[in-house]
């Protein structure tokens, strides 16, 4: 697993900073800096956990802020791990595949660069739309275990109108309880980063699925075959033929499951003596396995003939099912060729010489806005950005925050300069009451202001001035109003919103996430 990305991920849930593995794993993967303490610092960013790199002696380890990222040089190279707790003698922490560890604090001091991340969450942070994204997650995933309920529903009615007995019915159940985990550990392949499921598969010091799933012994063709795949094929083609063909199949299957006896005793024998872990979602299949073998012997299942059209069956559905899981495989892995991609172009877009080169050519300012819409100054301003705007444009209040956090690193002005209202009274009377605010001269009631405004997920008029109450100030706005229309017009804006960097207009192939690179 990636080292940043593990890192990063440790240490959102030391804060209890809610976060999705897709959201994460894009901001990590697609960072012009990966892999980097910058990327991990930006990433942060984003979850409003705000972050300083440093670099500390040894005798500043019991005044570390924890949590915290820090480096360590180890044999095999450098490493991020998150420390959570320092004591005389010992180190607890976050190693570099993610695992909990306690270290001595001679060995830690040893491997450790003295680079470090301090970080600090602040109150509300949290990934950006995380409850909306939640809320979809439980959607999907409740259709899909309904969906699911439903299929196990249906195939159980069909085996018991077929008059078998209640052993053969309890095979059935373990057919589809195999099937069912064995998905669940196909899911789990592909999204590791799941925290319920990692919860399960690396609680305890012995338990770890990805030692054994990724090591050598279960994976074969490159990977793209694996026990997960394995077991899901044999329990669909058993389930199906159960379904199907109930005491036509059971003679076949029953054999087929005394066959698997040798496959679960060397998985034991391998997690206990070679690797020396366990795989908690294959130790539920071997017992399920075992637990067949128990009812087939008890049973005496395989007493009467086989069918050998069934067997060709079996064959078809198992293999096919194997060689449509070795197809999609490759399919699915191409995030991590589009990660690739996206990060290489934005390598390319946060070259400094070739912004500028892109931002001269770019349309340019004929009359400076002195003295008109917003104006909020940096403390160490090196640039500036204009945007123009509309106050109940959707793509302004998208951006709003992204130019807010540019403007928290102090090295930006940013002037805000409002459209014509063309008429509609709301639209004009939200623009003269935000001017108004900016008239009382103070810029971080004028930041709240427009936070608020931006930020509502509905723009309410009334609602917002009840908030700000103004008295006679609004009619004093028509002069500042009119000369933002001037402007406009006469600069020939024809969309919101439009950005001007330092008297450019910012070039389209640039968006406003890219500034953070660029402007410093």
């Amino acid at each position: 697993m990636d080292n940043c990305f593990v890192i990063c991920k440790r240490l959102l849930e030391t804060l209890k900073v809610p976060y999705t593995g897709k959201y994460l794993k894009e901001k990590i993967f697609t960072h012009p800096q990966y892999p980097s303490l910058l990327g991990i610092s930006d990433t942060l960013d984003e979850y409003g956990v705000e972050s300083m790199a440093v670099k500390l002696g040894s005798d500043r380890l019991d005044d570390f802020p924890l949590p915290g990222i820090v480096q360590v040089s180890l044999t095999n190279g450098s490493y991020f791990n998150v420390i959570t707790a320092v004591s005389e003698n010992l180190v607890s922490l976050f190693d570099e595949e993610g695992k909990q560890r306690d270290v001595s604090r001679l060995d830690f001091l040893k491997s450790w660069t003295g680079v470090s991340l301090l970080v600090e969450a602040g109150e509300d942070a949290a990934e950006p739309e995380i409850n909306q994204k939640i809320r979809d997650q439980s959607i999907i995933q409740g259709i899909a275990i309904i969906c699911g309920v439903g299929l196990l529903f249906w195939l159980g009615l069909r085996v018991i109108e077929s008059g078998i007995s209640g052993l053969h019915l309890f095979y059935f159940v373990l057919k589809l309880l195999g099937l069912s985990i064995s998905a669940v550990l196909l899911w789990y392949q592909q999204d590791k980063e799941n925290p319920n499921l990692q919860k399960f598969c690396s609680g305890g010091k012995s338990a770890d699925c990805n030692s054994v799933l990724d090591s050598k012994a279960f994976q074969w063709f490159d990977g793209r075959l694996n026990p997960s795949l394995l077991a899901f094929a044999y329990y669909f083609a058993g389930a199906v033929l159960f379904t199907g063909f109930a005491f036509s199949a059971i003679s076949l299957l029953a054999w087929l499951s005394v066959v698997t006896i040798p496959v679960v005793i060397y998985s034991l024998y391998y997690q206990a003596m070679v690797i020396k872990k366990w795989c908690r979602f294959c130790l539920i299949i071997l017992g399920v396995l075992i637990m067949e073998s128990m009812i087939v012997f008890g049973g005496s299942f395989w007493s009467g003939g086989i069918d050998v059209s069934l067997v060709f069956l079996f064959l078809f559905l198992f293999t096919g099912m194997i060689l449509g899981g070795i197809m999609i495989k490759p399919i699915l892995g191409q995030q991590d060729e589009i990660y690739k991609s996206k990060r290489e172009l934005a390598k390319l877009k946060s070259n400094k010489e070739l912004f500028e080169l892109f931002l001269l050519r770019s349309k340019k300012i004929k009359n400076v806005p002195l003295g008109i819409g917003i104006l909020l100054n940096g403390k160490t301003a090196k640039h500036q950005i204009i945007k123009v705007c509309n106050p109940y444009c959707g793509p302004c209040a998208h951006i709003h925050p992204k130019l807010e956090s540019l403007f928290d690193r102090g090295n930006i002005d940013l002037q805000i300069i409002f459209t014509s209202g063309n008429g509609d009274e709301q639209k004009e009377k939200t623009i003269r009451h935000l001017l108004a605010i900016e008239s009382k001269g103070n810029s971080n009631f004028t930041r709240h202001a427009l936070d608020d405004w931006y930020g509502a997920e509905k723009q309410e008029y009334e609602r917002f001035a009840a908030n700000y109450p103004m008295n006679g100030e609004l009619k004093l706005q028509d002069k500042k109003v009119k000369l933002m229309e001037d402007w406009c017009n006469n600069e020939q804006i024809s969309y919101t919103p439009t950005l001007f960097i330092n008297g450019y207009e910012l070039p389209k192939e640039y968006s406003v996430e890219d500034l953070k690179y660029l402007l410093d």
